[in-house]
């Protein structure tokens, strides 16, 4: 049975405002919810990755905003019909207010925000290689991008410890493509999650420009932990003292480093290499 429509058809509708409003941390915060825009990212909230290990994030899609004259193909009302909460149907103009994009596609999920703790308990006997920690990222667009990265590179668990971001950003959820659904994605404390994988006899691997070791040279079929440090300020001096190793990447020119997400891709791929040997 197909699930009933709601037409807005007035842009001073409050139900407007309201979705177009958590574009903003504040509302989200309040609201406890947050959007998700497109096919393919609310696809992936639905379907997530029922074959990882670790639990990725529970999305609870509460309600669902469309307007077919921006669809972009042929899925999309299988998509509509597959969930069971309230639909409303916009007109372009309308719809292209709230969306977070240039060009939208004509979807919008509306969703409760899941807790993003670390599920410790669930991850109990669990080996998993290699793990990515993210301390302070700044920029929603490299989170998103170094989360598709990861899952890209076989990445198990990412963790985003002391982030000065929401992890519920529209951006990060856009740049991710969705893969902050299907990749098992959490925030904790640095010093908590680094003597944890310290207890599960992981490497922890600080990678930064003052590192003393080449990325390269190091064994990545070990059980590896990466950390990487915001855009800015890189690395916190915690996170180096706990690591075992400091990394680098060579740097020929005159830049000092490279954009973060850059940066996470060469290391994560180089763990590829090796595991695939």
């Amino acid at each position: 049975m197909k699930p009933q429509r709601n037409y807005i058809t007035s842009f001073s509708n409050p139900k407007v405002k309201w979705v177009s409003g958590l574009k903003e941390k504040r509302n989200r915060d309040e609201e406890k919810k947050f959007f998700i825009e497109g096919f393919r990212e609310i696809k992936k909230a639905i379907t997530g990755n029922q074959s990882s290990p670790i639990p990725c994030l529970p999305v609870n899609i509460t309600s669902l905003f469309i307007s077919p004259e921006c669809f972009l193909g042929e899925n999309e009302e299988s998509l509509i019909n597959s969930l069971r909460c309230p639909i409303y149907e916009l007109p372009r103009k309308i719809f292209e207010k709230i969306s977070y994009r240039d060009r939208p596609d004509g979807l919008i999920a509306v969703a409760e925000t899941p807790s993003a703790t670390v599920p410790w308990k669930e991850m109990k006997g669990i080996d998993i290689n290699p793990i990515l920690i993210i301390e302070g990222v700044e920029k929603p667009g490299n989170l998103g991008t170094i989360l598709r990265t990861a899952e890209g590179a076989g990445v198990g668990l990412v963790i985003v410890t002391d982030p000065r971001i929401d992890l519920f950003n529209p951006n990060v959820v856009r740049a991710s493509t969705g893969t902050i659904f299907t990749l098992p994605v959490y925030i904790g404390d640095l010093g908590d999650v680094l003597s944890e994988f310290q207890k599960r006899g992981y490497k922890r691997y600080a990678v930064t420009p003052e590192g003393k070791t080449l990325y390269s040279s190091i064994d990545m079929n070990a059980k590896s932990v990466f950390l990487f440090g915001s855009e800015q300020y890189g690395l916190s001096p915690l996170a180096k003292e706990l690591a075992d190793s400091t990394l680098y990447l060579p740097m020929l020119g005159e830049a000092d480093s490279l954009n973060l997400a850059m940066s996470c891709g060469i290391v994560l791929y180089e763990s590829i290499r090796q595991r695939s040997k």
